[in-house]
């Protein structure tokens, strides 16, 4: 399969190409991304013709321009590209850092590379923010007076509006005028009824047509669909269970199964939805595949993943958060199986936003659980405390512990066990939430 390439001034995968330059030697090599490069200098120092010394920090890495690599840091973390060259020189003799001539062309330099800058596309998305903050003010102060049918649907028109005006016209004005309207149609939700679990209904049904008629506009309609397209099932699933009259811990029991199989089938439907499986086949039949194709498909593959994956997550964390205030044996048991599994199956996802998903969810049903704890025991307040504070200990420990590759290796071992363990223990304690076995007992 044609793969996208990546940019030169990025360093990716788990390998760095890098050029060491010596006093006797000048070598190419492959070198670890994610290892320190403290631990990497012995063998670096005697590759390129120095002896081995005896503390590591006898010598130092440096770029052509003096910069200096920290012996704790990684070539990833300290930016070194693919190709990049480095000097290896002992302290005593290594070259002085690089000098500002002129502080003026520096200050220059630095604004056109930092981030953040303002730019056309900040202009844009500031103009955007303008009109929905705009849209949302001006449907507060019609509710009063206007029907909220007719808000409702006067949204609902100006975004199918905007979709299309961003398809035939202006696509940054039909963007705007799209996600205005999403914001008279979502503000309206509260007038239209009182009770909260139909507003967050009608909530995440305008989110999901929301997201689909932006992938419209944007021309991601892969993207679009997969994301919008997972929420509005999800939301159907809920839905038609409980209009069917079961109960909502037995709904969510059956959310929770829901949410742990998509987890597992997301990275695969996206891949389809995408068309990157129809692209591979191609390659495999010799047919020509073009670099835009790939970049597109993986392009579409990586959005609509991480938007079904949020939404995945979502619902994963609301059928916890429930299952842990049913507070009942089987209940419990399920909600900590399930953010076991979620917490588990983030290392299938590649992208940021959809590993803090994954993490949010899970602290969501960890915090269901903790608060049903002191709620029904409250002399053991200090149980939850403990906790919370053992939560906040293992964030610390991802932070300050950064363990060798074979520990990591088998850290991965042990979280594919767990994490297994975790999936084939769900359904029969999900069996266990609609009362069979109870049932089976009293049969028998």
């Amino acid at each position: 399969m044609t793969a996208m390439t990546p940019p030169p001034s990025a360093t990716t995968g788990r390998l760095t190409r890098v050029t060491l330059i010596g006093p006797r030697r000048r070598i190419d090599l492959v070198l670890p991304s994610e290892e320190p490069i403290g631990t990497l200098l012995p063998e670096m120092v005697a590759m390129v013709g120095y002896r081995p010394a005896g503390e590591p920090r006898g010598y130092q890495v440096s770029r052509l321009d003096g910069q200096v690599l920290e012996p704790g840091s990684s070539l990833r973390r300290a930016g070194v590209a693919d190709g990049a060259l480095l000097r290896i020189d002992p302290l005593t003799e290594a070259p002085p850092a690089a000098i500002v001539h002129d502080v003026s062309d520096e200050v220059a330099d630095d604004l056109a590379r930092r981030r953040g800058r303002w730019n056309e596309a900040a202009r844009r998305w500031t103009a955007t923010g303008a009109v929905v903050a705009a849209a949302t003010l001006a449907t507060v102060l019609a509710a009063a007076t206007a029907p909220p049918a007719a808000l409702a649907a006067a949204g609902l028109l100006a975004l199918l509006a905007g979709a299309a005006l961003a398809v035939l016209g202006p696509r940054a004005v039909g963007i705007s005028v799209l996600l205005g309207g999403s914001a008279v149609a979502l503000t309206a939700v509260p007038s239209l009824t009182a009770a909260w679990p139909q507003r967050w209904a009608w909530w995440a049904v305008g989110v999901g047509v929301t997201v689909i008629t932006l992938g419209v506009a944007t021309r991601q309609h892969r993207a679009g669909l997969l994301g919008g397209g997972t929420l509005l099932a999800l939301l159907t699933l809920w839905a038609a269970m409980l209009a069917l009259g079961l109960p909502l811990a037995r709904t969510a029991a059956v959310m929770a199964l829901v949410t742990v199989a998509a987890l597992g089938v997301l990275p695969r439907v996206a891949m389809l939805a995408s068309g990157l499986t129809r692209l591979d086949d191609r390659q495999s039949g010799e047919a020509p595949v073009t670099r835009r194709a790939a970049e597109s498909a993986v392009d579409a593959a990586h959005r609509g993943l991480a938007l079904a994956c949020v939404a995945t997550a979502a619902s994963g964390a609301l059928a916890g958060w429930v299952l842990a205030w049913a507070a009942t044996g089987w209940t419990v048991a399920l909600a900590c199986l399930l953010g076991i599994a979620v917490l588990l199956r983030l290392r299938a996802f590649p992208l940021t936003v959809e590993v803090v998903g994954l993490v949010a969810a899970s602290f969501v049903v960890a915090t269901g659980l903790i608060g049903r704890w002191v709620v029904a025991a409250p002399a053991q307040r200090w149980g939850g405390v403990a906790a919370a504070a053992g939560i906040a200990a293992v964030g610390l420990v991802v932070l300050g512990y950064q363990p060798e590759s074979h520990v990591r290796a088998r850290a991965r071992q042990f979280a594919d066990r767990l994490e297994g363990l975790a999936v084939v223990a769900l359904v029969p304690v999900a069996v266990g939430v609609f009362g069979v076995y109870s049932r089976l007992l009293d049969t028998f």
